[in-house]
């Protein structure tokens, strides 16, 4: 889809991709969960995402019992809306998601949000470390590297790793 605007003298013509018109109608508009389950996703890129890429990738590697489906919300900017509890789940449950190097930052989206008012700044990792020496304090080593990088949610020691 494209649009075309045309000056008086209809010389001068501009000619606008899809994504181009949704970012200049959506700037202050509501971002609204649809009948289904449903996440707002945000790509940490600068570069403006295809959407059409996006949604061969995701069904190329998450592994959901039933269809999702994913819609434009803004400038990478999507809602994903699932039929099926367990896939909504499992996709939270496997995070950090990257696109081709690019993170993918989540959340719920339960009732209308505001495309300005968009909170997704953050995203949880995991981290393994080790192997550590003997004479290490594991927990310890796991505390500042958490608070390093925001805190420790969940701590598992295995052996000689963190």
């Amino acid at each position: 889809m494209s649009g075309v605007f045309e000056s008086k003298d209809e010389k001068n013509e501009i000619a606008l991709l899809e994504e181009e018109l949704i970012q200049l109608t959506v700037k202050n508009s509501l971002v609204t969960p649809s009948e289904n389950l449903t996440l707002i996703c945000s790509i940490c890129t600068k570069k403006t995402y295809n959407p059409d890429s996006l949604r061969a990738q995701l069904r190329s590697i998450w592994k959901t019992k039933k269809k999702f489906e994913i819609l434009i919300a803004g400038q990478n900017l999507f809602t994903i809306s699932f039929k099926d509890e367990e896939d909504l789940e499992q996709i939270l449950e496997r995070h950090p998601w990257l696109i081709r190097k690019q993170l993918i930052i989540f959340d719920r989206l339960t009732q209308p949000l505001e495309r300005n008012k968009n909170q997704l700044t953050f995203s949880l990792f995991w981290m393994k470390v080790g192997p550590c020496p003997p004479e290490c304090d594991k927990k310890d080593l796991m505390h500042a590297i958490g608070s390093t990088f925001g805190g420790v949610i969940r701590s598992d020691i295995k052996g000689e790793f963190c």
